[in-house]
């Protein structure tokens, strides 16, 4: 009888779907789901099949990517399988659903044209911070394998060659959850509305900037880029609510997350991000961005004490853990949390700013690296979204949109330029870049 081989890690043969995840598979339709993706760029062609075996190694680090999401009688879980997933061509629309029927369905893509690769992923699988550890952890692999660059691990970089770590599963949610608890229930928004693009094709629109000059710009008026971005996209969406006929009664409220890594001690690979709404609320006289910028910095100051979002994330805890909910089947949950998404969650939103921040690459892999970019996938009700990383020295900031109209974006990139920041605009249109 032949000797049965150990596995090749130690990844658990399925794990519950994080407090942030569980609501994503009950709110996915046929023709829509809560999706991301994050793409790096090379100086030079990139070879498939060495980014496939980049892949293939990275993921016997990082094997949560190659979860499959499962129906279980209570809730979907995560179940690994031995199947690998393939490195695709890339597409010019962006983002379309995954199918996760069947037995090797993975989700997330990796996808590749020319000199970038980029990976799009399903958000009950992870948030920007568990993407980013997987893309440049497959970067640096890569890398190595083309010309044997020596690339130490570290900060985002995981070595291959390591086990995978426990703390790569934690649901920190719970974890750090504490005793107080804070009511959900917020005004709804303002909404955009617009002529809806063909079914299917998520509109994007990108401009480059250099990061110094945006640096260079948020010191001067003494605030942080994060802050200085929302308050030009608040000032955005304000102008655009006022010459909008519809329900101008209602606030625009603009969606920020937050990495809750930055205040608990974890380093996990799933969803641990909260966010705040900020609402500018009709009257408030706040059509300027040296009026916005302490309104939102003062606001947010507030929103991000410790203590004031743990009893925002306690709250959702607390209700996953109550006892009828657990013991209600999956369909009944499935109800339940489809009816709370869309009862509480974009009705709240006016549109999304979502910010990873400045990524930095080690010498030995920057001279290699052209760019970085980012890009939220379509809402169900709020019709653009926008997305932010610096990297290279440059800022990308993504607009996808499902409407033509491009009134917000227009406002926001002239006003940066009125403020002196230089803008390079690229789009997947097909007369595009």
């Amino acid at each position: 009888m032949p000797m049965k081989k150990n596995k090749p890690h130690l990844a658990p043969s399925f794990v519950m779907l994080d407090n942030a995840a569980k609501i994503y598979p009950a709110a996915r339709t046929r023709g829509w789901m809560p999706m991301f993706r994050i793409s790096l760029t090379f100086k030079e062609v990139i070879d498939k099949e060495l980014m496939q075996q980049a892949l293939d190694d990275t993921l016997k680090r990082l094997p949560l990517f190659s979860y499959r999401l499962k129906r279980g009688l209570f809730w979907y879980y995560l179940e690994s399988q031995e199947a690998k997933p393939r490195v695709e061509e890339d597409a010019r629309n962006p983002m379309l659903p995954f199918n996760l029927a069947g037995e090797t369905r993975f989700m997330f893509r990796l996808r590749v044209h020319k000199r970038r690769v980029a990976l799009e992923v399903f958000h009950a699988l992870t948030d920007g911070y568990g993407a980013s550890t997987f893309l440049m952890t497959l970067a640096a692999r890569y890398l190595s394998l083309r010309d044997g660059a020596k690339i130490p691990p570290g900060g985002l970089i995981k070595c291959v060659q390591e086990q995978p770590q426990k703390t790569d599963w934690e649901d920190s949610f719970p974890k750090n959850a504490g005793k107080f608890t804070r009511a959900r229930k917020e005004d709804s928004a303002w909404q955009l509305s617009g002529t809806r693009t063909e079914q299917g094709f998520l509109r994007v629109i990108t401009g480059v900037i250099p990061s110094d000059k945006l640096l260079l710009l948020a010191r001067e008026k003494k605030t942080t880029v994060n802050t200085l971005l929302a308050a030009v996209l608040l000032l955005s969406l304000l102008t655009v609510r006022k010459g909008s006929r519809r329900r101008k009664n209602k606030p625009v409220k603009l969606s920020l997350p937050v990495n809750l890594r930055k205040y608990y001690d974890s380093t996990t690979l799933r969803n641990f991000s909260f966010y705040v709404n900020v609402p500018v609320y009709p009257g408030m006289d706040l059509y300027s961005v040296d009026k916005l910028i302490p309104y939102v910095g003062h606001y947010m100051g507030l929103e991000t004490m410790e203590s004031q979002l743990n009893a925002r994330f306690t709250a959702n805890v607390r209700a996953e853990q109550n006892f009828f909910l657990r013991l209600a089947p999956l369909f009944l949950k499935t109800l339940v949390l489809k009816l709370m998404y869309k009862a509480t969650g974009e009705r709240y939103v006016t549109s999304t700013l979502t910010n990873l921040g400045r990524v930095d690459f080690p010498p030995e892999m920057e001279a290699r690296v052209e760019r970085m970019n980012l890009l939220l996938g379509p809402a169900q009700k709020t019709p653009l979204g926008v997305a932010v990383i610096s990297a290279c020295g440059n800022t990308s900031i993504s607009f996808s949109k499902t409407i033509k109209e491009s009134e917000v974006e227009r406002v926001f990139f002239t006003t940066l330029i009125e403020l002196g920041i230089p803008v390079l605009i690229e789009s997947n249109e097909p007369d595009g870049d």
